[in-house]
């Protein structure tokens, strides 16, 4: 099988990990590199860049045509709606889903000690989002780049802290440097966070059930599964702060969702449960909820503030 993932540090740990348990399992296995959209634009956050599939366009097309025989991502980088042809084969076992505080060298505190006017550095509107909405007062400034580039950018600024997902940074042995993970009170997760999806295409059926056999976990699939059809209902990408968080305990499956506008001013949050066999009318149910208690009111002015002037002339 010919693997292919993007070619920063936590894609390949990423790509390795898998690799590894497909060989362990008994199949061959050649990881193949690639440089994405998302990668190659790094002077820009990811909402102004308005592009659906940033980090996945190119794997998406070496699927279709044959050049690789299974993709691994980040799920919440992976769209809701996959290229026809393409299909999510299997989802992992979730590392933590929680972000986290990684606080300047300089700064000895925890959240609830930042200062007046803390600056605080994040690509993410969800984040920035549920961050004003916990604390007006903060600054949020962007910073892009991979997870030790992010971390570098931090140590060498005089922010008082940045905030990454808790996952990449324990996949890559820096889970030293997490200062707090962020209760989920204060900010719910990104729609997937923590959960890999491997994709392939929908004809290669041999290579789609080696993929769920060796690979899947069920509990993970049903929580994502929700996740990510009340991301899919409330049309939600990089561009919206959108937030998720699912788990299933004691048989039944709980989904927190979250939508808040950029200042933190408008917050509207929701939970429900069900069955995990249900997990996608679950998640679909919820949005509509968020959307009936104005949802949809700040995802419309979010969308109208960041598309272009267009002016006739």
């Amino acid at each position: 099988m010919k693997l292919g993932t993007r070619a920063s540090k936590l894609a390949l740990w990423q790509a390795h990990h898998v690799a590894d348990r497909l060989r362990h399992a008994g199949h061959a296995v050649e990881v193949v590199t690639f440089s994405t959209k998302g990668d190659r634009i790094l002077d820009t956050p990811l909402s102004e860049i308005g592009d659906k599939g940033l980090f996945t366009q190119e794997l998406d097309r070496a699927l279709l045509d044959g050049s690789i025989s299974l993709a691994v991502h980040s799920l919440k980088d992976l769209p809701t709606t996959l290229p026809p042809g393409l299909g999510l084969a299997a989802v992992t076992e979730r590392e933590e889903p929680w972000d986290a505080f990684v606080a300047h060298p300089d700064f000895s505190g925890a959240l609830a000690d930042l200062p007046e006017g803390a600056v605080l550095a994040t690509s993410s509107l969800r984040r920035q989002a549920q961050l004003k909405a916990w604390r007006p007062d903060l600054r949020i400034v962007s910073v892009r780049g991979n997870v030790p580039t992010r971390i570098a950018k931090l140590d060498a600024s005089d922010w008082h802290g940045a905030i990454l997902a808790a996952a990449g940074l324990i996949r890559l042995d820096l889970d030293a440097r997490i200062r707090e993970r962020i209760d989920p009170a204060i900010m719910l997760p990104a729609v997937s966070q923590g959960a890999l999806g491997i994709v392939c295409a929908e004809s290669d059926t041999q290579t789609s059930d080696v993929l769920r056999a060796v690979l899947a976990d069920a509990d993970t699939t049903s929580a994502v599964t929700a996740e990510r059809a009340l991301l899919r209902r409330l049309e939600g990408g990089c561009q919206v702060p959108v937030a998720a968080w699912a788990r299933i305990d004691d048989g039944v499956l709980h989904l927190d969702g979250a939508v808040a506008s950029l200042d933190g001013s408008r917050h509207v949050r929701a939970v429900s449960s069900g069955s995990p066999a249900e997990a996608e009318m679950l998640g679909v149910a919820l949005a509509e909820t968020l959307l009936d208690r104005g949802a949809g009111d700040i995802l419309r002015a979010i969308r109208a503030a960041a598309a272009p002037d267009v002016r006739l002339t």
